[in-house]
C-alpha cells in the first residue's frame, strides 16, 4: 500500500474531525456505517470486484493522514488492499442478530488514520438473502457521501453480473473536494457567512439535560427505525401543505417542543441541526467530507399557536440553511466552551433509504451510524412512502425509552398539532403519566407547584433568626466572624 507524493492541505472540516479524535479518544464514533439487506443471491466475487472498483473511483476516501514537519496532511493511497470479509450465518437461528453483532464490532474496531479508512463485509443468512455492510471513517467521507458510494457499488455490480459496460464515475477528486471548500473560505459568501453567525450564535446553552447520561456509555450502533404512523403521516403532509413549508419543519417543530419540555422549559430550546453544506454543484455528486452542525434556536413561547411556531421553526431553518456553510460550531466554541457536553437534542433528517438493485435482486439500505452526536440526536429517513424514526446517543432523559417509546410520543404530539393548529402550543400535553412522575422525584416540582403563601422567602427566615439569636455566630471567614445582627447589619 501506497501513498503517491502528493501533499494536500485538511479543509476545516478534517482538520476539525482530526483534533477532535487527537483530543477526545472517540475513534468509533466516527466510523460511519451502511447496511445493505440484499434480498436475492449474490455473486461474491463479482461484488467484491465491484467494491475495488468503487474503492478505485473515490479518491476522497482513499486519503490517509500524517503528520509533517508540525502539520497533519493527507495523500492519497493509490493502491489500498479492498477485502470483503465473509460470514455464513445461514445456520444460525439469529441470522440478523448476529449479523448487528459482528458489524457492530466492525465499526467498533480502531481504524488509524494513516489508512486505509473503510471496511467492507457479507453476511449470507439465507440461500437468497445476503446484508452487505459497508464503514467508512468520518474524515474521509459523510453520510451523504457514503449514500453515494452505496449507490454506485450496486450499479458497478448490476453492470458486471448483466455483462453491461460498467458506466463511467461522475464522482469529483480529493483536490475538487480542497478547492471547493478553499475557494468559499476566501469568497464573500463566507464573510456574509460569519457576519450571520456572529449574530445568531446561541450565547450558551440552558436547555440540557445530559448530566442524567454522564455515567451511561455512549452506543454509536443506530437501534432499528421505526416507522410513523402512515395516517398520521398524511395528516401531518396536508397540515404542511396548507402552511406552505415542508414536513420537515413541522417534525422539527415537534421534536423541539420535546425537548423543551425535557429540558424544563425557558424562553428558548436549542437544537443541533445537522446540514450537508453541499452548496456548490460539484459537491453534490462528490462522496467526501462536507457535512456540518449549525445551532437552531427557537422559542416556543406560551401564547403561541401552533400553526405560527410551525413557520416560524420553516423561517429559521431557512435562515440557517442559507448559511449552512460557515463552521458555526468552531465559532460557538469561542462562545460557549461547554458546547459539546451541552446536552442538546439533535434532529437529523438523513438522506432517503433508496431501494438499489444489485443485479436481479432488490436491496434496502439504511445508516448504522451517523457519527459523533451530541446526548441525543432523533434521526429521520424515508423509505418507500414511510418515515422511519431511530435514535442516536445515550442523553435521552428517560433510561427505558426504545425507539418505539419516542415515536409514540412524537405521533401523540404531532397528532395534537394537525388536529387544532390554532391551539396555544404550551396546552399540547406532551409527558406521560411516568415521566411527570419522574421529573417530579428530580426537581423542585413540589415546592415549585406550592402556593407561594405556604413557603417563607429566604430574607423572611433569615430575619427570623436575627431575632431569635442576634449574637449568635452567623459566618466565620480566615479567623473572623460576625454575629447575625454585625451580619444583618
Amino acid at each position: 500500500m501506497q501513498s503517491n507524493d502528493r501533499v494536500l492541505p485538511l479543509t476545516r472540516g478534517q482538520l476539525e474531525i482530526w483534533l477532535a479524535q487527537e483530543t477526545r479518544d472517540q475513534d468509533a464514533a466516527w466510523h460511519l456505517g451502511l447496511l445493505v439487506t440484499i434480498d436475492g443471491a449474490v455473486d461474491i466475487d463479482a461484488l467484491e470486484w465491484s467494491i475495488r472498483r468503487v474503492v478505485q473511483d473515490i479518491e476522497p476516501g482513499r486519503a490517509s493522514f500524517e503528520s509533517v514537519d508540525g502539520h497533519v496532511v493527507q495523500r492519497v493511497l493509490d493502491d489500498p488492499p479492498v477485502e470483503l470479509e465473509f460470514y455464513d450465518l445461514t445456520r444460525c437461528e439469529d441470522g440478523a442478530g448476529q449479523v448487528e453483532r459482528i458489524a457492530a464490532e466492525i465499526q467498533a474496531a480502531p481504524m488509524p488514520l494513516s489508512g486505509p479508512l473503510f471496511r467492507f463485509a457479507l453476511f449470507q443468512t439465507r440461500f437468497d438473502e445476503y446484508h452487505l455492510f459497508a464503514c467508512c471513517h468520518h474524515i474521509v467521507i459523510d453520510g451523504f457521501g457514503l449514500g453515494l458510494a452505496g449507490q454506485r457499488i450496486a450499479s458497478v455490480y448490476s453492470a458486471v453480473v448483466s455483462g453491461a459496460p460498467v458506466p463511467p464515475a461522475i464522482f469529483g477528486s480529493l483536490d475538487d473536494l480542497i478547492r471547493i471548500e478553499s475557494e468559499y473560505e476566501a469568497s464573500e459568501d463566507y464573510r456574509k457567512d460569519e457576519e450571520f453567525w456572529s449574530r445568531n450564535i446561541p450565547a450558551e446553552t440552558d436547555n440540557s439535560f445530559s448530566a442524567r447520561a454522564e455515567d451511561r456509555a455512549h452506543t454509536y450502533w443506530l437501534p432499528a427505525p421505526q416507522p410513523l404512523d402512515a395516517g398520521l403521516l398524511a395528516r401531518v403532509d396536508n397540515f404542511a401543505t396548507a402552511l406552505d413549508i415542508p414536513r420537515s419543519s413541522v417534525l422539527t417543530a415537534a421534536c423541539a417542543l420535546l425537548g423543551h419540555e425535557w429540558s424544563g422549559g425557558g424562553d428558548q430550546i436549542v437544537l443541533d441541526f445537522p446540514v450537508s453544506r453541499r452548496v456548490h454543484p460539484d459537491a453534490k455528486t462528490l462522496p467526501g467530507m462536507f457535512a456540518g452542525i449549525v445551532p437552531l434556536t427557537l422559542s416556543p413561547a406560551a401564547g403561541t399557536s401552533v400553526a405560527d411556531f410551525c413557520v416560524q421553526v420553516n423561517t429559521r431553518i431557512r435562515e440557517v440553511l442559507e448559511h449552512q456553510r460557515f463552521p458555526a460550531q468552531a465559532l460557538e466554541r469561542g462562545v460557549n466552551r461547554n458546547i459539546d457536553g451541552s446536552g442538546r437534542i439533535g434532529v437529523n433528517f438523513l438522506p432517503s433509504t433508496t431501494v438499489l438493485s444489485f443485479g436481479a435482486a432488490t436491496a434496502s439500505a439504511h445508516y448504522t451510524s451517523t457519527g459523533p452526536v451530541g446526548s441525543f440526536t432523533i434521526n429521520f429517513s424515508t423509505a418507500a412512502d414511510d418515515l422511519m424514526v431511530t435514535t442516536a446517543g445515550s442523553g435521552h432523559p428517560f433510561d427505558d425509552l426504545p425507539v418505539s417509546g419516542l415515536v409514540k410520543r412524537l405521533e401523540r404530539v404531532l397528532a395534537a398539532m394537525v388536529d387544532d393548529p390554532d391551539r396555544p402550543v404550551a396546552t399540547i400535553d406532551l409527558l406521560v403519566d411516568s415521566e411527570r412522575i419522574a421529573f417530579t422525584e428530580w426537581s423542585n416540582g413540589e415546592v415549585l407547584n406550592a402556593p407561594a403563601g405556604q413557603v417563607d422567602s429566604i430574607p423572611a427566615r433569615f430575619s427570623a433568626r436575627v431575632a431569635e439569636c442576634p449574637d449568635a455566630v452567623a459566618v466565620t471567614c480566615a479567623g473572623r466572624s460576625l454575629t447575625y445582627r454585625e451580619l444583618d447589619e
